[in-house]
């Protein structure tokens, strides 16, 4: 594992991976297998069962692996992935 800005990190590519849909909405899976990412979306409907609808604003959740932590911004899943890289932090 490499240090990294976090305009690096920022810029770090993602792969879809898995999704899918449903009458509640949506969820999307992306990952960066080199550092561990995984980002997930979750797009709720304005009405639920109603395609038509159209969708509410989009929740994003951050995961490492190896860390059992839920990260809700990208600044968070940094500095935890820094955490790692340098060998300091809670060890959780």
């Amino acid at each position: 594992m490499e240090e990294l800005t976090f305009e690096e990190f920022c810029a770090l590519p993602t792969m879809y991976c898995s999704g899918y849909q449903a009458d509640w909405g949506a969820h999307r899976m992306y990952r960066n297998e080199r550092i561990g990412l995984q980002v997930e979306i979750v797009t709720k409907r304005v009405r639920r069962g109603d395609i038509y609808s159209g969708w509410k604003k989009e929740k994003r959740f951050f995961f490492l692996d190896g860390d059992a932590r839920q990260f809700d911004t990208l600044d968070q899943v940094y500095v935890a992935y820094m955490e790692k890289v340098c060998g300091i932090g809670a060890k959780k």
